[in-house]
């Protein structure tokens, strides 16, 4: 039986036609392509490419969404996600990402964390930057002024281990600082995430010590005052950078550290969650201490014994 073939209709859209004249499926599309070994591409409304098959019916895609798919052959599809991934789909749906030069692949998950922060509101306007330290011990860093909802893989710049600019037409963060001596004191962690969320800046105008109210997180320790954009943001910091992975800047921000940047996001994330909730208990009424013995038994289901 022949394939359905894509057909405009009137009003604008397209529809997959069978050889009768009518549409295997009433779904209508922004765009179709034709049929190329049993698969056709269309283009939602919503702006995303999927596969669909003779039935019209779509592909799984297994949670990922598409900015474009080529047409299939020889039962592979070239594709690119909706955060910029290339790569092949199968005739099943199945995603395999393309091998990628270490420094593209870091530009381009530092760039998906980057917006993840905003899109989560722990940064807003010119907030925030992140850092990854690359095979040579160089660090790929955001520019000074980047907005990083919006910020693309070729903004980042490049700065040598002790911060002078090595590759790119825009000097780094003023914060280039703190992630330098982070990279330096924690060669093991690749990834510094820097973020101004508010409910853990909130805990640092109020007094709330995240470091000594105990839920299912590990202690957050809470830094001396440094102004911003200053070597006194590294020099704060540095007492916490050996026995912790994340610390807060008060009346500034947060800092999380990991060996990838989906860990270091995580870190975030987890931090300001955990503030937010003790922001809420302490608008209810004052926070009930956790006993020394449980707080031990914490410690060292954590792995953290060294905190007690």
């Amino acid at each position: 039986m022949a394939n359905p073939r894509p057909v405009r209709q009137s009003d604008g859209t397209w529809a997959l036609v069978g050889p009768d004249g009518n549409p295997v499926t009433e779904a209508r599309f922004r765009a179709a392509s034709a049929y190329s070994d049993g698969r056709a591409v269309v283009h939602r409304f919503d702006g995303s490419a999927v596969l669909v098959d003779t039935d019209g019916r779509e592909i799984p895609r297994y949670g990922r969404r598409f900015r474009w798919i080529l047409p299939m052959f020889d039962g592979e599809a070239p594709a690119c996600t909706i955060e910029g991934e290339t790569g092949h789909i199968d005739r099943d749906g199945h995603f395999a990402e393309d091998a990628l030069d270490p420094e593209w692949r870091a530009r381009t998950e530092l760039v998906r964390v980057s917006h993840l922060l905003y899109e989560k509101g722990y940064n807003v306007s010119i907030d925030g930057n992140v850092s990854w330290r690359l095979d040579d011990g160089s660090i790929l860093i955001t520019p000074a002024g980047a907005h990083l909802g919006f910020i693309g893989p070729e903004e980042l710049v490049v700065v040598k281990p002790d911060g002078s600019p090595l590759r790119g037409d825009r000097p780094p963060t003023s914060e280039w600082r703190l992630h330098i001596e982070l990279h330096r004191t924690r060669p093991e962690c690749r990834c510094v995430v820097h973020a101004h969320s508010p409910y853990a800046i909130a805990a640092s105008l109020a007094g709330v010590d995240l470091h000594k109210t105990w839920i299912t997180a590990a202690p957050v320790p809470t830094t001396a005052y440094a102004r911003i954009s200053s070597d006194q943001s590294p020099a704060v910091l540095r007492p916490y950078m050996d026995a912790y992975n994340w610390a807060i800047l008060p009346r500034h921000g947060v800092v999380a550290w990991a060996d990838s940047a989906w860990d270091a996001f995580l870190r975030v994330e987890g931090l300001e969650h955990y503030a937010k909730i003790l922001m809420t208990a302490r608008a209810c009424g004052p926070i009930e201490p956790l006993d020394d013995d449980k707080r031990i038994e914490l410690l060292t289901f954590w792995g953290l014994e060294h905190l007690t």
